[in-house]
């Protein structure tokens, strides 16, 4: 009875994670104040791709636009440097079925990222989506923590499950999510936020509670993509939210 509890409690954290793995808003984030910061691709529950549950057990979360690969088979695409360019060691492994992933790199902010600038914006996103891949490899949050507001809700909701999933013995294989700048689209607002838009491509995401699969998110690359809200403030960028551009 007790390992039947854990696994529904795991499998209801792991369904709703599916919900927030995109970088549709969060919503609730109107105070641009960093406060304690944190990071997270985190999603609106109106605007993310949809999860249901299946025969056995785990949730399938498809995009509007999905990757050829989300039909059949697939495992989420492991890229071959870090979105900042940094390389993965010889001996990374990334997560399998079998074990989560092994001997992973720690991200580092590379210096441009903390310039005020577009190519500076560029460069702390890439990083931010590092961060938030190493939360799902590592179970660690506290990087991607580090460079969100505190009033982005559902990132910290996001980063909690992540912790959940791994202190009750599961891991997360994928998660990498990058968002590349539109031309013209560095602007700053009149309260110093901005408003920038983006274009998403995700590597799609498969968990496990250490036995099975529980949860998955196809891989998709939005063709509409998101519009990203940082802020620049004491010599660096703070990500506040993000909301589809074309809900």
């Amino acid at each position: 009875m007790g390992d039947a509890l854990k696994r529904r409690k795991l499998a209801a954290s792991l369904a709703a994670l599916a919900l927030g793995l995109t970088l549709a808003g969060c919503g609730n984030s109107n105070d641009p104040e960093p406060g304690d910061t944190a990071t997270s691709t985190s999603a609106d529950g109106g605007s993310s791709p949809t999860v249901s549950e299946t025969g056995d057990g785990s949730s399938d979360s498809p995009s509007s636009s999905p990757d050829p690969s989300a039909s059949g088979d697939w495992w989420p695409e492991q890229p071959e440097t870090m979105a900042t360019g940094q390389e993965f060691p010889d001996d990374f492994e990334p997560a399998t079925l079998e074990h989560p992933a092994r001997n992973v790199p720690k991200p580092v902010m590379p210096e441009e990222a903390k310039q005020e600038t577009e190519a500076g914006a560029q460069a702390f996103l890439d990083y931010r989506t590092d961060a938030v891949w190493y939360a799902f490899q590592t179970g660690d949050t506290q990087l991607a923590r580090e460079v969100t507001a505190d009033g982005c809700e559902n990132c910290m909701v996001q980063f909690n499950r992540i912790d959940t999933i791994y202190s009750d013995g599961g891991w997360i294989a994928g998660g990498y999510e990058g968002g590349s700048i539109l031309e013209e689209g560095f602007i700053r607002g009149a309260d110093g936020v901005y408003n920038i838009p983006v274009e998403t491509k995700s590597s799609g995401v498969k968990v496990t509670d250490g036995d099975r699969l529980i949860s998955q998110q196809h891989p998709f690359d939005t063709s509409e993509g998101f519009n990203v809200n940082l802020i620049f403030r004491d010599g660096k960028w703070v990500y506040i939210t993000a909301s589809p551009r074309n809900p």
